[in-house]
């Protein structure tokens, strides 16, 4: 499992980043493609015609076609998160004390940091009002 060893973790969580980025820059993508979509059915309104019929048509055809990307791309997030859940929930499983450690010094750090902006943070107030 590739998973288990160090460089796999560190490989899986950097293939699933660049999934994640893919997949939002997509979903941005795709969102963008429906809201000009329907702005252009809302600005050709009641208006008729044959060419005017045939654009409604297309702008209806693409806005169909990105509503069903769309629901497919949130199915393959849903499925991406569940994938990377469980091989978290596994990792954890088969190394509990290794998940602690990391737990804890990911906590260590993170008071730490809020330590350190803290003492910043007081220190520069406190010269100001000298």
């Amino acid at each position: 499992m590739q998973g288990n060893t160090p460089n796999g973790s560190v490989a899986t969580e950097a293939t699933t980043a660049a999934l994640s980025t893919r997949h939002a820059e997509t979903m941005a993508q795709l969102n963008r493609t429906v809201a000009q979509a329907e702005d252009l059915l809302r600005a050709l309104g009641d208006e008729s015609g044959q060419a005017i019929d045939a654009m409604r048509e297309r702008v209806s055809a693409t806005l169909q076609d990105a509503r069903s990307r769309l629901a497919g791309q949130a199915t393959h997030a849903r499925q991406v998160a569940t994938d990377s859940m469980t091989r978290a929930d596994a990792y954890v499983h088969e190394n509990p004390w290794r998940a602690v450690a990391i737990g804890v010094g990911l906590g260590a750090l993170a008071a730490m940091l809020l330590s350190s902006s803290r003492h910043t943070r007081n220190s520069m107030h406190g010269s100001a009002l000298e």
